[in-house]
């Protein structure tokens, strides 16, 4: 059995972190049985963040490493109809999707003013005093210290909404007519672009990046077609 622990559903997704519903859009697209146990605190990961998953005994983190292990053990074949063009075309779209257009998510959420003043009460309001005085400004210190060293941080609103223009325009040249990454079947680059791009257009934010990638019929049909197909 594959227990899969991860943040409680919000923002009207089945998930806020992008890599949290990378998982277990995977797990759909695969037809694996699993079980969900909710953590509020990624500090309770084996690496210090969320998701990870007990398969069997073992833990295992890192949405990357957890598809890889889950593809690996379980001899899966989600991406055994592309070739090593289309093999290499998901794993430019995944990388595309963790290490770009979801570090700009989490900026226009928790370091955008706007974003930060729609985000904050969201997850913060509930908790009891001095909880809700203190708790904000350390996760939001932590997480500009973060992408200040990353990089994204060091530019301007504008310049990070054109990085995201350019990374979203890409996406919706890539899928095209298809229906998924993979064409006419899901791949691997499914569960990465669904986990991100459904937090920024099927969520319940309106922070600048979401209102952009509205603006992409490609891309919000794609993400309303996993949701009927995987989600309902």
């Amino acid at each position: 059995m594959i227990t899969l622990f991860q943040f409680p559903p919000a923002l009207k997704v089945p998930n806020p972190s992008p890599f949290c519903l990378k998982v277990e859009t995977f797990l759909r697209l695969t037809g694996l049985e699993y079980q969900v146990k909710s953590v509020a605190n990624p500090g309770k990961g084996p690496k210090g963040k969320l998701p990870f998953i007990k398969l069997d005994d073992e833990v295992i983190a890192d949405s990357a490493i957890i598809l890889r292990t889950l593809d690996q053990r379980l001899a899966l074949g989600l991406d055994n109809h592309l070739d090593a063009a289309g093999r290499g075309r998901a794993l430019a779209i995944t990388r595309l999707c963790d290490e770009h257009l979801a570090p700009l998510m989490v900026y226009f959420r928790w370091i955008d003013e706007a974003g930060w003043n729609e985000l904050r009460p969201v997850f913060f309001d509930r908790l009891p005093w001095p909880l809700r005085a203190l708790l904000p400004k350390l996760v939001r210190g932590k997480i500009h210290k973060s992408l200040l060293a990353q990089g994204l941080a060091r530019h301007s609103r504008d310049e990070l909404l054109a990085f995201a223009r350019e990374d979203l325009q890409a996406l919706s040249d890539l899928l095209g007519a298809a229906p998924y990454f993979g064409g006419l079947q899901p791949c691997s680059a499914d569960a990465s672009a669904y986990g991100v791009l459904a937090n920024l257009i099927l969520s319940s934010l309106n922070n600048p990046l979401s209102q952009l990638a509205r603006e992409y019929p490609v891309l919000v049909a794609y993400c309303e077609r996993l949701r009927d197909k995987f989600w309902a």
